[in-house]
C-alpha cells in the first residue's frame, strides 16, 4: 500500500487489499513458490503484503525497504526489518523479493529491478505487480505520482531485461475493467486524488469474496485493473 494512501483507508479490512493479495498468492503458488525464509518487500509502504505473507506461515521473516519512510516507521527487530535502503548482503539474504507497484513510479524501471535482481541469490522468487492499461489513466495515477501504466507483454519484457526468467503471468480484477474505466473517464472528472475509498462492510466483504474468487479460480491473460508477473532470479551468474 502507498504510503500516500496510508490513513484514508485500512488494507487489512479493505477489500481490495485483501483479494489483490490473493491472487498474488495464488501466482506465486503457480509458479512454484512454496514457503520462504525471509521476504524482501520494495517499496513497502505499508508492509501490508509482506505482512500477510508472514501471517499466513509462507515467510518467517520480512526486510521492508522505502525512501519515504519517516523516523518512526524504522526497526531493526530480527523477523522484522524497516530500512529506507537495504545492503547488498541484506537483499542477498532474502528468497522472495516482492516489487508490489513499484516500478511504475520510477524513469528507469528496468535499472531499478536489475539492480536488486542481480543482488538476490540464485532461484530466488520475484513477485511484480504493476497497474495495468495506459487506457485506465487516470487523477489516481497522477495522486500517486506514477510514471505509466503496463499490458502485461511490456512488464514481462521489463521482467526479462531485468536479468530475472519469468515464471507465471496474468491480470487481476478482469471483470472490474469496465467498471473501473467507467469511473476514471466519465465520473472522476481528472482530479489528483486517490480512488480508493471504504465501502460499508457487508459490501466490502461480498467485493472482496468476489475478486478473491476470481483471483484463485481464473489465470486471466486478457485485461485487469493490475498486472502480475512472477520470475525468478537466473539459477548461474
Amino acid at each position: 500500500m502507498d504510503l500516500k494512501e496510508l490513513g484514508a483507508v485500512d488494507p487489512e479490512s479493505h477489500w481490495y487489499y485483501r483479494s489483490k493479495y490473493a491472487g498474488l498468492q495464488r501466482a506465486l503458488s503457480d509458479a512454484g513458490g512454496g514457503s520462504f525464509d525471509r521476504v524482501l518487500d520494495v517499496g513497502a509502504g505499508s508492509g501490508f503484503f509482506s505482512a500477510e505473507l508472514m501471517r499466513s506461515g509462507t515467510c518467517s521473516g520480512r526486510v521492508c525497504v522505502d525512501p519515504n519512510f519517516a523516523d518512526s516507521q524504522l526497526s531493526a527487530t530480527p523477523d522484522n526489518v524497516f530500512v529506507r535502503e537495504a545492503t547488498p548482503e541484506v537483499v542477498g539474504s532474502c528468497d522472495l523479493a516482492l516489487f508490489i507497484d513499484v516500478l511504475e513510479h520510477v524513469d528507469d524501471d528496468v535499472a531499478l529491478l536489475r539492480g536488486y535482481a542481480a543482488l538476490l541469490s540464485p532461484g530466488a522468487f520475484v513477485v511484480v505487480s504493476v497497474p495495468a492499461f495506459q487506457s485506465l489513466w487516470s487523477g489516481h495515477d497522477e495522486f500517486l505520482e506514477h510514471r505509466r501504466r503496463y499490458r502485461l507483454h511490456e512488464v514481462n519484457r521489463v521482467v526479462e531485461d531485468a536479468g530475472l526468467v519469468p515464471r507465471t503471468s496474468r491480470y487481476l480484477f478482469g471483470t472490474g475493467f469496465i467498471p473501473a474505466w467507467l469511473a476514471r473517464k466519465v465520473l472522476s472528472g481528472g482530479e489528483a486524488k486517490s480512488q480508493i475509498k471504504p465501502l460499508t462492510p457487508a459490501l466490502d466483504r461480498v467485493v472482496g469474496a468476489w475478486f478473491a474468487t476470481e483471483h484463485r479460480l481464473i489465470r486471466n491473460r486478457l485485461l485487469g485493473l493490475s498486472a502480475v508477473v512472477v520470475a525468478q532470479s537466473r539459477s548461474s551468474r
